[in-house]
């Protein structure tokens, strides 16, 4: 299993493997819907709908006991080695791959470089 970052949810997923099996968190799902919330007119159609493929292709994880426990073991990581905007949203993602035992895909790798060594961070570019 693959855990998917919010930044590969929001682009075209047509190049992932399709005998892989991924996974995407609730948290990337509540991103998604601050992104519908702050949109407008066509592009909150867009989203919308995508959001609803999204719905129909996930059973979102959820955030639960033990995520926050290998949430706190990532946020003790970055507390002295990265900058405070490091412990966001992006960390409590990283979570979830952490206590699943999985990398987690991103367009964004930068944004989990200080956490590389305790989770699996692979490059996503998109085709």
């Amino acid at each position: 299993m693959i855990l998917l970052d919010t930044s590969v949810l929001i682009s075209p997923m047509s190049d992932l493997d399709p005998i892989q099996e991924y996974a995407a968190s609730i948290l990337s799902r509540a991103e998604l819907e601050f992104g519908l919330a702050v949109s407008h007119g066509n592009q909150a159609s867009i989203r919308r709908q995508r959001l609803r493929d999204l719905d129909g292709l996930f059973s979102w994880l959820p955030f639960t006991e033990l995520t926050t426990r290998a949430y706190g073991v990532l946020a003790r990581a970055l507390h002295t080695h990265a900058p405070a905007q490091a412990r966001r949203i992006d960390t409590y993602i990283a979570a979830h791959a952490l206590e699943l035992g999985v990398p987690l895909l991103t367009g964004n790798p930068k944004d989990f470089q200080h956490l590389a060594h305790l989770v699996e961070v692979l490059p996503h570019t998109p085709e």
